[in-house]
């Protein structure tokens, strides 16, 4: 399946056998702000021999803020965001290990150019994905955002990228008659900070391709990011659409974080 390959792990698309359109919106802190949100669009078109392509393109928005003098005198407001296309490549090495590779183009604007708020910077990931047919079983592992920091005023002002390393693990526990149970999990560690990792897992439950309920844990100790996500899909012949609800901060009173993907495959 394409969804959400390009991102998770782009060496999946050396599996992917139809193109696909998926679109992702997420609301990031419902509750607080209706102007920080996440939007996430992707293509994938698998070309025979070769393996698969995908272009990408996210979208963060932080919101609307103030601009004010020295004084506190309002001169205005701003908006802050980042914006990040991207390239993906996957192919297969053997017939059950794919490599493949993600190649992006970061902009992110804190403050207007004026300011000295905008900077920019290019990233990769490199990934692979090994299936075991006869476990039922998938492994696969990803590096991502490697490159240089972000700088904006000078170099002592510059950001790393969020450079991390994400292994996972999917099991087909079951498959008989239309009916499919999927555990999954994956763990996620920082390459910029040792504090920060997060581990998540789910099951899936699938009717037919045409209905699936998901229950998972989300564990992010250093972001306070803990309980019970869940989620459903529908398919409709070429159609998907996709929705999950994710924890946020422990204490912040903020209601779930909610996700939607509407796919197309043809």
């Amino acid at each position: 399946d394409a969804t959400g390959v390009t991102w998770w792990n782009p060496a999946g698309l050396g599996f992917v056998t139809k193109s696909a359109v998926d679109l992702t919106y997420a609301q990031l802190v419902p509750g607080l702000a209706t102007d920080v949100n996440y939007n996430y669009a992707t293509f994938v078109k698998p070309i025979a021999g070769w393996g698969a392509f995908g272009v990408g393109l996210v979208f963060l928005s932080y919101g609307t803020s103030e601009l004010t003098d020295i004084n506190g005198n309002s001169n205005g407001t701003f908006t802050s965001n980042e914006v990040s296309p991207a390239i993906s490549y996957g192919t297969k090495l053997l017939p059950d290990l794919s490599v493949g590779f993600t190649l992006k183009y970061i902009r992110v604007q804190l403050a207007p150019s004026a300011l000295q708020g905008v900077g920019a910077t290019f990233g990769v990931d490199l990934a692979a994905l090994y299936r075991i047919p006869a476990a039922r079983l998938n492994l696969g592992i990803n590096v991502q955002n490697m490159g240089p920091s972000v700088t904006f005023i000078n170099e002592d002002q510059s950001s790393p990228l969020s450079r991390n390393v994400k292994a996972g693990v999917a099991w087909e526990a079951f498959s008989q008659e239309g009916l499919k149970v999927l555990v999954a999990g994956d763990f996620d560690q920082s390459l910029v900070t040792s504090r920060f990792w997060q581990l998540h897992g789910g099951v899936e439950l699938r009717y037919s391709d045409q209905i699936a309920g998901r229950v998972g844990y989300y564990h992010d100790p250093l972001g306070q990011l803990e309980g019970l996500t869940y989620g459903i899909g529908l398919g409709w012949k070429a159609l998907a659409i996709d929705f999950g609800s994710i924890p946020q901060a422990k204490g912040s009173g903020l209601p779930n974080v909610s996700k939607l993907t509407l796919g197309y495959r043809f």
